[in-house]
């Protein structure tokens, strides 16, 4: 199994992958959506040896008030079920890839313990509150920069399934 960065020719793959495989319409329009406009900060796709993508991980940048920060985001990870250890090493990958990039932290909404045995922790650990219907035990958040998520200091919005930083550094 080899992990790499998308390439433009994995576009349709991934399209496949999360519509047919995976049965996740919803998902693969967000991907689409997120591509057209620019949002992707990292994309990786876990290939077997003959080049079959087998799965698929997306980083996109948070936002504060419409403005992009440095903080992102793990948008989506989607394997094929008989490659469940993939999404370890897509996860350990693209952690690696964004921490030599310079960005501070990663966020992930979800309750996954998996996203928890890497370090994630919830944004209420570092006394962040939530807003909207999500529970602030869901919003996961791993520092990149230690004490980077110690320096936020107001409100954490949720909307439309999409993590938007308010006021966040001091």
């Amino acid at each position: 199994m080899l992990i790499r960065t998308e390439a433009p020719a994995d576009i349709l793959p991934i399209d496949r992958l999360l519509r047919s495989s995976l049965g996740q319409e919803r998902e693969a329009d967000m991907v689409a959506a997120a591509r057209e406009q620019g949002l992707i900060t990292l994309s990786l796709v876990a290939c077997q040896d003959d080049g079959e993508i087998i799965g698929y991980a997306l980083f996109t940048p948070l936002q504060e008030e419409g403005h992009y920060q440095n903080w992102q985001s793990l948008a989506l990870l989607a394997v094929h079920s008989g490659f469940v250890q993939t999404e370890n090493t897509l996860i350990e990958d693209g952690l690696n890839m964004l921490l030599e990039l310079g960005y501070p932290a990663c966020t992930v909404y979800s309750d996954a313990e998996l996203y928890r045995a890497f370090g994630f922790k919830p944004a209420s650990h570092f006394d962040l509150n939530t807003s909207g219907p999500v529970n602030p035990d869901s919003l996961l958040i791993f520092e990149l920069t230690e004490g980077v998520a110690e320096q936020c200091n107001e409100l954490i919005e949720i909307q439309q399934d999409t993590v938007i930083l308010r006021h966040i550094l001091n």
